[in-house]
């Protein structure tokens, strides 16, 4: 039997729940939380979708899907307060 592995691991994926001072506070999936240091990362913004690549430990705002995520809370919200 042979088993071939990928080297290429998927990212991953996160949004930035909220900013608090100088704190970074991270959402990931299953309601898990994780903080970074805002001089770290100066230009994340709150909401922000984030990619953390499990091979080198990078750090990238996914700019398309934190568009998509943006549009799809504020749908949400024209639903909810109108």
């Amino acid at each position: 039997m042979i088993f071939i592995f990928s080297d290429v691991v998927k990212p991953i994926e996160a949004v930035v729940d909220r900013i608090e001072g100088n704190i970074i506070v991270i959402e990931l999936d299953k309601g898990y939380f994780i903080t970074l240091e805002k001089r770290c990362f100066p230009s994340i913004k709150e909401g922000d979708v984030l990619e953390i690549s499990k091979n080198d430990k990078k750090v990238f705002i996914n700019k398309k899907k934190t568009k998509k995520r943006k549009k799809k809370v504020s749908k949400l919200m024209d639903k909810v307060f109108r």
